[in-house]
């Protein structure tokens, strides 16, 4: 018995080794890529300026329609933003008026939105954590946990994930994730042309092509309570294409990018976004 609790023990150190170098080799990868042109052409003088005069355009028109339909003042609403990458949406929120916590992974991506922060006179707290165990937060500290495009693709343990953000959340809180539809993950996505199916829906791993069920399963097992799900198509060119791809488009070609009777991939939906929400406190 002693042995078979030792080896149980061996396994599971393995298996944190595992993860823990797999998440180094993350935020390796994170911290060279944002100094790429694609996220150096987000930080621009003109894309900043664009977002403080309209901080919504941070959001698919959509999403911000969802997030304020739930809390329609976010004025003074503590929010969490796990893996906020180019922190344009914490950005958004600050000049909003929320209390904003930016976390990603990068140490970069986070050093590059202070000092944009510190330009706009904008309080957020940055914080270096791994989305999926938020460990350097506390627990009930925030009204919302919005997690944005990109963030489940690199989460090997959904429900770990979901558990952590309802940990975090107040009573009566909301999760509020944007991402990309699980019904692209079949197919080569090329703009133009018919989907061309690479793999099955059921195929997650190793890519962490989580499918719909899968969040909402565990959204639910960490009992968080489903209000609302949106199946939403594109709003612009750049989700058909890479940055270097998409700087050399025809502009008015694209004009009909989104349309599904010229680009049959728009006929699938592009994006998801899930509003679930914690419980209240047991009595």
């Amino acid at each position: 018995m002693y042995r078979a609790f030792e080896d149980m023990r061996h396994e599971e150190r393995e298996e944190g080794k595992a993860m823990d170098d797999l998440l180094n080799k993350i935020k390796d990868g994170w911290n060279k890529t944002a100094d790429s042109e694609w996220y150096q052409s987000l930080r621009t003088d003109e894309k900043i300026a664009g977002l403080v005069k309209n901080p919504e355009t941070a959001f698919h028109p959509a999403v911000i329609d969802l997030i304020k339909k739930w809390i329609p003042d976010l004025r003074g609403v503590k929010a969490l933003l796990p893996s906020s990458g180019d922190n344009h949406a914490a950005f958004a929120f600050a000049l909003m008026g929320a209390e904003v916590t930016s976390s990603d992974i990068s140490e970069k991506q986070l050093e590059h939105a202070q000092e944009i922060a510190d330009k706009l006179h904008l309080r957020i707290s940055f914080v270096c954590d791994d989305t999926m165990r938020l460990s350097k937060l506390k627990d009930n500290e925030f009204d919302l946990v919005y997690t944005s495009n990109g963030t489940h693709t690199w989460i090997a343990d959904l429900a770990v994930m979901y558990q952590n953000i309802e940990r975090v959340l107040k009573p009566s809180g909301f999760s509020i994730m944007y991402d990309i539809h699980p019904f692209n993950r079949p197919f080569t996505g090329e703009p133009w042309k018919a989907p061309q199916v690479i793999k099955p829906y059921w195929e997650t791993m190793p890519s962490c092509h989580w499918r719909v069920q899968d969040l909402v399963n565990a959204m639910t097992k960490a009992r968080l309570s489903i209000k609302e799900m949106a199946e939403l198509p594109a709003v612009g060119a750049s989700f058909w294409f890479s940055y270097d791809e998409l700087i050399q488009q025809n502009p008015d070609k694209m004009k009909n990018i989104n349309n599904w009777e010229f680009n049959p991939m728009a006929a699938l939906p592009a994006w998801i976004s899930i509003a679930a929400q914690k419980g209240e406190e047991q009595k």
